[in-house]
């Protein structure tokens, strides 16, 4: 299964010549017709730490707004509405006991369960842990007003497990005295998603209160989830300038099952079903969590900012794997954090410049004991340990505009992470231990205007990611504390993109990443369904991502995204067995993805979406893969008003070509327990209903 880069070229650059040939016929179209073009708007974001416009950012940077994310939506998982950009692969959307698995430009591809490798942030506060782990469980689509995509290495910004960016703002209130929402949907597998919205408005101040229920039996036996969810943001204005946001959230889930990955010969024969041992042994997990998020945010002069955000994340978390010794897992985590961050826009030589520095610490604390798992019964105590994790980040970072054509754009960042375990269960031996980490990182990137609509930039990075907590101590060799053999994998990235908005906008990247000890997974029979990591040497990537987006009327937009991923071991041998040359599991070669949306004045809309994912393998030895298949969903859908009365219904159909493909892969699982086969063709519908006095 090699692809060439040419190969990939002439693909990439048929579908341009296609997308530039229908986008000009329908240009042409619409000017024969008198009827005025629209042109995108430039798209401001602050993933970068301040606020710039993405043309003129030398990083490949997408912003997705709130009607993308919600509009006939179910709202259940973020890749409803992020599938369609380059770069990002999703997998696992209907297992929530193992959580949406992101990964961009390859981070990510590990993870057996929440995110790896990728910064996850909420509301500016970073939902990614000092250890590199994140959550998605907690996050819910329907109250996201838009999402900001950074795409590869970022650890001069972020640090830690950083090779992509995040970074999530849910709504804020409603810009009117008072409006409460209400939505319900409803669908196959006992899909039930009710969600209730309140808000309001005044000259200093504004809240928006959100909670969702889900209820889902899923395509498969032993895959009932059930959740809850409940947030209340408030912010408000002092006479002094400064602003403040805060945020509170409650997370519930007392049933998420695992039906656990199949052979390819189960999944052909009966895709439904769970593997039995995930049945025999209950396995699935429960989860509380609470969240307290502070920011503040004020003028220090006339052109600088400083900002303070502070929180407090609270898990208590319990999972049942499908073996006896050690099966049962219960934790309770205390995750505090803070940052500081100053900015200062002024005159450098007669030209803008800004200037960013900031501190950042996170701390996590996991009260962890492992226990038999009997059949479902929890039996004696295996594992009991106290494990710390503390991270302190420095980083600074300029914006230097040069000429009226040339951008500079360079930083650094010092990281020191320290682990700690103390053990507390003796039948072993005191396994207590610590390890630290000190990591600097950096970046250059130089930004040309080519045009006043294009912009052509290069850049330079590093990023380093440490094992999580749990990797650590997911010891092979059966004992507490963590594994000594695990190290940092560290990644040198190099990209050259092109990018604009001549009524049009479209981006062009192409990068290269080395990689020295990527880590990767692999299980144990003695273990099945769990997860063990180790390094893999040296690893190279190498890959093309392209984006077109238009609005060539008031009525019609579309976007088509192209994806290109040769993903490589250049030095990996384990157990005398050579890998060099093969292909890194979890991540296509090819992937295209495209998406045309209707909205006529009356209220009505209908999108058309369609993702293509090429094969690809599933293990280090490249001798199984993940067959290529096509993925489409169609939406349509009517929103009108009456008064003070807003309403919207909707109806969805999901895998429109009824199409047999896996969801998700588990990479390298022991015993060809690879796949998790998606559901065949399924509909959703909703309504949605709003009321405000001011909407008359």
């Amino acid at each position: 299964m090699k692809s060439s880069l040419p190969q990939a070229l002439g693909c990439l650059l048929v579908i341009l010549i296609l997308e530039c040939s229908m986008a000009s016929s329908l240009l042409w179209s619409q000017v024969s017709q008198d009827d005025p073009v629209e042109v995108l708007e430039p798209i401001e974001v602050t993933a970068t730490r301040s606020p710039r416009f993405v043309q003129n950012i030398p990083n490949a940077v997408t912003r997705i707004e709130k009607g993308d994310i919600q509009t006939g939506q179910p709202t259940l998982t973020l890749d409803e509405s992020l599938s369609i950009l380059p770069g990002l692969f999703f997998q696992n959307p209907y297992n929530f006991a193992q959580d949406l698995r992101i990964s961009i430009r390859g981070f990510g591809t590990r993870s057996p369960f929440g995110v790896r490798g990728i910064k996850i942030l909420v509301d500016d506060i970073p939902q990614t842990l000092p250890d590199g782990i994140s959550q998605l469980d907690t996050i819910d689509p329907g109250i996201i007003d838009h999402i900001e995509i950074l795409r590869g290495p970022s650890a001069s910004l972020y640090g830690n497990a950083s090779g992509g960016v995040v970074s999530i703002m849910t709504e804020s209130g409603p810009n009117t005295p008072f409006e409460i929402e209400s939505k319900v949907v409803t669908g196959s597998f006992g899909l039930l998603k009710t969600q209730l919205k309140l808000g309001g408005r005044t000259s200093v101040s504004d809240y928006r209160v959100f909670g969702s229920r889900l209820e889902l039996n899923g395509y498969r036996e032993h895959n009932v989830t059930e959740n809850l969810l409940f947030q209340t943001k408030i912010n408000w204005k002092a006479k002094s300038g400064s602003d403040t946001q805060l945020t509170v959230q409650k997370f519930h889930s007392p049933r998420a099952d695992d039906p656990g990955g199949l052979t390819a010969f189960q999944a052909a024969v009966n895709p439904r079903q769970a593997h039995p041992r995930n049945v025999l042994f209950d396995a699935g997990e429960e989860v509380d969590q609470e969240m307290l998020g502070w920011r503040w945010r004020k003028p220090v002069g006339a052109q600088q900012d400083l900002t303070f955000t502070a929180h407090l994340i609270h898990r208590d978390f319990s999972n049942r794997l499908p073996f006896v010794s050690g099966g049962q897992v219960e934790f309770e985590r205390w995750a505090p954090g803070g940052a500081l961050k100053y900015i200062n826009n002024h005159s450098l030589l007669s030209r803008s410049n800004r200037w960013i520095t900031g501190v950042e610490f996170l701390y996590q604390n996991d009260d962890r004991q492992r226990f038999d798992n009997n059949s479902g019964v929890r039996g004696v105590e295996t594992l009991n340990q106290q494990e710390t994790v503390d991270s302190l980040g420095v980083y600074v970072r300029d914006e230097m505009v040069l000429s009226d054509y040339w951008e500079l754009v360079a930083g650094a960042r010092y990281d020191r992470i320290h682990y700690r375990v103390d053990d507390a269960f003796f039948v072993d031996g005191d396994q207590s231990g610590d390890q630290t980490l000190n990591q600097g990182s950096g970046t250059l990137g130089a930004l040309y205007h080519l045009a006043p609509k294009h912009r052509i930039y290069l850049n330079g990075s590093t990023v380093f990611e440490t094992p999580t907590t749990t990797e650590l101590i997911n010891n092979p060799s059966g004992t507490g504390g963590f594994n000594p053999n695990l190290k940092a994998q560290i990644s040198y990235s190099l990209e050259l993109g092109l990018k604009g908005n001549p009524g049009v906008e479209y981006e062009l990247a192409l990068f290269y990443i080395r990689t020295r000890d990527e880590i990767t997974p692999f299980e144990l029979a003695a273990f099945p369904g769990r997860t063990f990591f180790r390094n893999s040497g040296t690893s190279e990537r190498k890959g093309v991502e392209a984006w077109l987006r238009w609005r060539l009327h008031k009525n019609w937009k579309g976007a088509v995204s192209y994806t290109y991923s040769d993903f490589e071991f250049k030095e990996f041998i384990v157990g005398g067995i050579n890998f060099d040359g093969n292909r890194i599991p979890g991540v296509p070669v090819h992937r295209v993805a495209g998406q045309l949306e209707y909205r006529h004045l009356q209220g009505w809309f209908g999108s058309l979406q369609a993702e293509h994912v090429g094969q690809f393998y599933v293990n280090n030895e490249n001798t199984a893969e993940n067959s290529a298949y096509t993925n489409v969903r169609l939406k349509l859908g009517m929103e009108k008003q009456w008064g003070p009365v807003r309403s919207s219904l909707f109806l969805g159909i999901n895998n429109l070509l009824d199409e047999n493909y896996n969801a998700n892969t588990r990479i390298n699982a022991a015993g060809g327990r690879y796949f998790e086969p998606a559901p065949p063709l399924n509909w959703f519908a909703g309504i949605n209903l709003s009321w405000s006095p001011s909407f008359q």
